[in-house]
């Protein structure tokens, strides 16, 4: 039987969530289809590990799309045929939706999988809606604004929540804990306050180190608190102004910038609490994989649209990018017994794991379940074509 073969296209592999998503669907999915994943270029592929061989199959060569890596992009769906073209990230489904039109693709899916979508396609994403057979969204918070500012049609839309895999994202061991921790210099005693995510104004890490400024100067800052920023300095002029924050003299010795990291798991593992002030997301993947490695989190409501943190129970909730109320979180983290973040970190997994690990009808499952039914529909169109 032919396999049915599914195209996906996405800017690029670096480090970012959508990234990993991709690569995690398609290593995931049934024998019965067939994926190639078309990137614009294959530079700094982040996620190599977890590329499936001859992934990714084709590059528009192309740091930014163009008429010229239109043609090609359309060129490449020609030849390839695919039932089904599935792209990521806003600004390659405007091209993905371009060149199905030209290359008469039967099924387009586009996914967007984060909030403030740039003005450019904002504004045409509720015309360029209509050639997209169904758009995925990660997040209930992506949903609605898509249908309140961009004016997409609800039905066109469907929220499929990330893929996590619980079994490399769990809590460690005694003995893996200590290792991690000794991977990452971590004094015996000291409390590792683990920030994931690119260094850039939708982290918020700016507003992070007020709030640590804050408590310093109020003397509310523990002498053995350290604060691990880990992602790629992806928005330069941010990343200076952190920087220069974070050399202030009240809160140096406390901030260690780590860059991208590759094994973030050993940073879950060997910190106490994960910190997430984002100013918007689709659904956080590190806000979800923390909590599966038994970590308290302290987040912002934007990263807590879709409850993976549970007030109270499995961590905290601030108000979203106000550097006040993020200190007093962190004050009352802070002032948590090492028992009472462990009890919290149990009960964040198994919250989690009710609500996001696979299952049948989860993840995948319900990803395969909509290339099926669009496949179904589509179906009797073409015999319906080749009878007359």
């Amino acid at each position: 039987m032919r396999r049915i073969k599914v195209l996906y296209f996405i800017p690029n592999l670096q480090q970012g969530g959508t990234e990993g998503q991709v690569l995690e669907l398609i290593s995931r999915l049934p024998a019965r289809f067939e994926p190639v994943l078309c990137v614009y270029h294959a530079e700094d592929i982040f996620y190599d590990q977890r590329c499936p061989p001859g992934q990714p199959a084709h590059t528009l060569g192309v740091k930014r799309m163009n008429l010229a890596a239109l043609n090609r992009l359309t060129e490449i769906i020609k030849r390839e045929q695919p039932d089904i073209l599935h792209s990521f990230r806003d600004k390659s489904n405007f091209w993905a939706r371009l060149a199905a039109r030209r290359a008469a693709v039967p099924i387009v899916i586009t996914s967007c999988r984060n909030r403030m979508m740039e003005w450019r396609y904002l504004v045409t994403e509720r015309y360029f809606s209509r050639y997209s057979r169904l758009i995925l969204t990660n997040s209930v918070g992506v949903k609605r604004e898509l249908t309140r500012y961009a004016r997409v049609r609800p039905d066109k839309i469907r929220v499929i929540y990330n893929i996590l895999d619980a079994e490399h994202y769990r809590p460690p061991t005694v003995a893996e804990r200590a290792e991690a921790r000794a991977h990452w210099s971590l004094p015996a005693g000291a409390r590792a306050l683990l920030v994931p995510g690119r260094v850039g104004f939708q982290k918020h890490q700016i507003g992070l180190l007020w709030a640590l400024r804050s408590l310093a100067r109020r003397g509310q800052l523990p002498s053995d608190v350290i604060v691990l920023l880990a992602g790629r300095e992806r928005d330069r002029g941010f990343a200076a102004v952190a920087h220069r924050l974070a050399r202030d003299p009240l809160i140096a010795r406390h901030v260690r910038f780590l860059g991208a990291v590759k094994d973030v798991r050993s940073l879950y593992w060997a910190a106490d609490l994960l910190v997430m002030p984002s100013l918007y997301e689709g659904l956080a993947n590190a806000a979800v994989e923390g909590c599966a490695c038994g970590l308290p989190a302290l987040v912002s409501h934007a990263v807590n649209l879709d409850g993976v943190v549970t007030p109270g129970v499995t961590g905290w909730e601030v108000p979203t990018g106000w550097p006040g109320p993020l200190a007093v979180g962190l004050a009352n983290a802070l002032a948590s017994s090492p028992a009472e973040l462990a009890a919290m970190g149990r009960r964040g997994r198994g919250h989690v794991i009710a609500r996001f690990a696979p299952r049948p009808g989860h993840g995948v499952d319900q990803i395969v379940a909509v290339y099926d039914e669009l496949l179904a529909e589509h179906a009797p169109q073409t015999t319906t074509a080749a009878a007359s």
